[in-house]
């Protein structure tokens, strides 16, 4: 007997263009049969998520039609959860047959002082779009697994440069896949007159890399290094037979990334061509770990189970360009004491993990407690499995890595996998380490309690962190400061009011400021224009006299 397909979800995308090139899409969203009871929650569409508002839609804006006619779409407002709004649509009567949503959506308008958040929001870039359907697209509220279609529209306007491309396939189209409504909206969409690299997908390049205009020359060889890290990371995660996409974004301020299925987006600025090679390197790798390597959200939603998602994708990107031959040690090692340098010299080191979430977009420290803390927690439980086992080495997989590739394995086949499921894993080493209380030590790592390293080592004892105190990050202003460009909060007993620094001054530019999070001997620099209009260079040390104990490696740099 024939299996039967899943039932569809077809996605179909119209560009529209002006005298700059991409500046809309049309949007066709077809349900099979859905069955939807009329006033009922169908669809969830963000409103504000992420810290990324979404793209203002009104119930006029959409059309909604089935096998008798046409419906009306009709809006709920849901709870807020934090910052985080949504909405529910309803339609005005049962449905019949297939449903067929219609509408266009236009790009958001940013300036540089639009807010950092997750690269989701649709925007133009050089003559094109990109964005995901997390910010444009309903979810449909369906927990099946779905045949999803995507497919383009040609209009007779497009200029004939124009190329078409989704996190899962590239040209115009129909794209299929089995997948669920995240599967959909967890993806990139790119079109205009796009750039790759290879500059013609072939199989001998399983991973290409998109970007419109110019490419800034050190992000040229990270496209170099994405396509010669997919296969490598494909088969530690035993997820070999599958094809990555790496979009690049310009962007007026900002530089980071967002992993997507399948694919990640880069956003740069012109100021990304200062970046060192080490960090170019390390957003690269953590940004691929990210599509495949997660944990679903807890029941409760209470936290998102960043702890893991970052902290491994930050433990990974010291390790894994070492262990896959492409950096030395030393890029592990050095990699890796920066990541515990930044971890303990956080004045935020015993915030919990759900507040850290709660003020990841609004707090200098707490945006990188997830990743720096979870970095540090999976630290140890590799070196304790490693001690339990006597599987050692940096070069090796450990029984970490065993856990998180079988993790990933169970989410691939639609499995719901959280926290406990982490713990479970663990208690089967209980005996092997001396009954170490890996659930009283996870629940101390969610609450803030200081993850002790004294005894810890990287893959294997020849690598042993040792005490090295650190003077404590202390920026002396608020973060909002870099995305207003006018200072506030400085405060007096700061680094930064000594240096002169006061509220009401405007920014003019600004050294990185993770490059003094990063190195506790880098100053920042600012150029900045006073009450009473005179520009001035202000460059301090953002750190505090105190010093945080810190754990290193001690190694020989070359």
């Amino acid at each position: 007997m024939a299996t039967q397909q899943p039932s569809l979800i077809g996605l179909h995308l119209t560009p529209h263009f002006d005298n700059e090139g991409a500046s809309a899409l049309s949007v066709r969203l077809h349900i099979a049969s859905p069955n939807i009871t009329a006033h009922q929650p169908a669809f969830s569409f963000w409103l504000f998520n992420v810290n990324v508002p979404g793209p203002g839609l009104s119930e006029e804006d959409i059309e909604a039609e089935d096998e008798e006619g046409p419906l009306q779409v009709e809006f709920q407002n849901v709870p807020a959860v934090g910052d985080q709004q949504s909405q529910h649509w309803c339609l005005s009567r049962d449905t019949v047959g297939e449903l067929v949503l219609s509408y266009t959506v236009h790009p958001r308008l940013v300036t540089k002082h639009t807010p950092l958040g997750a690269r989701v929001d649709l925007r133009r870039d050089q003559g094109g779009l990109m964005g995901s359907p997390e910010w444009f697209l309903p979810r449909y509220l369906s927990d099946s697994e779905h045949t999803l279609a995507v497919e383009w529209s040609v209009p007779a306007d497009a200029p004939a440069n124009t190329r078409y491309v989704w996190s899962y396939g590239e040209g115009p189209g129909p794209h299929t896949r089995i997948g669920s409504v995240q599967t959909l909206s967890s993806t990139v969409f790119m079109v205009g007159p796009i750039q790759s690299y290879p500059e013609v997908p072939n199989d001998a390049y399983p991973s290409t890399s998109y970007w419109f205009g110019p490419l800034l020359p050190n992000l040229q060889s990270m496209v170099e290094y994405s396509a010669e890290l997919y296969p490598k990371m494909a088969a530690h995660f035993d997820d070999l037979g599958q094809t990555y996409r790496v979009f690049f974004r310009k962007s007026l301020f900002g530089f980071g990334g967002t992993g997507f299925s399948a694919s990640y987006v880069v956003e740069y600025e012109e100021s990304t061509k200062n970046e060192s090679e080490w960090s170019l390197i390390r957003l690269s790798t953590h940004e691929m770990v990210h599509s495949f390597a997660t944990l679903s959200l807890e029941e409760n939603e209470e936290y998102d189970n960043a702890w893991y998602s970052e902290g491994i994708a930050e433990f990974y990107a010291s390790v894994l360009p070492y262990r896959f031959g492409m950096r030395d040690k030393e890029f592990a090692l050095k990699s890796t004491n920066i990541q515990t340098q930044c971890y303990y010299t956080s004045p935020r080191i015993h915030m919990r993990m759900i507040d850290a979430a709660k003020e990841f977009f609004y707090d200098w420290y707490a945006e990188w407690i997830s990743y720096k803390r979870g970095n540090a927690y999976l630290i140890l439980i590799d070196c304790i499995l490693r001690q339990a086992t006597g599987r050692f080495g940096i070069e090796t997989n450990s029984p970490l890595d065993d856990i998180v590739i079988d993790i990933c394995r169970r989410a691939r086949g639609g499995q719901v996998v959280r926290s406990e499921d982490w713990l479970c894993y663990l208690d089967q080493y209980s005996d092997s380490t001396n009954g170490f209380p890996f659930r009283e030590h996870f629940k101390a790592m969610l609450e803030g309690e200081m993850i002790d390293l004294s005894r810890a080592f990287l893959g294997s004892p020849e690598d042993s962190f040792s005490r090295c105190d650190i003077r404590i990050l202390d920026y002396g202003l608020d973060r909002n400061s870099f995305r207003t460009w006018t200072v506030t909060g400085v405060q007096k007993e700061s680094a930064a009011y000594a240096a002169g620094l006061r509220d009401g001054w405007k920014i003019l530019s600004a050294s990185s400021y993770n490059d003094s999070l990063e190195n506790p001997d880098v100053k920042l620099r600012m150029r900045v224009k006073d009450d009473e209009g005179q520009e001035k260079t202000i460059e301090y040390l953002p750190r505090r006299p105190e010093k945080a104990v810190c754990y290193q490696i001690e190694y020989k740099q070359d």
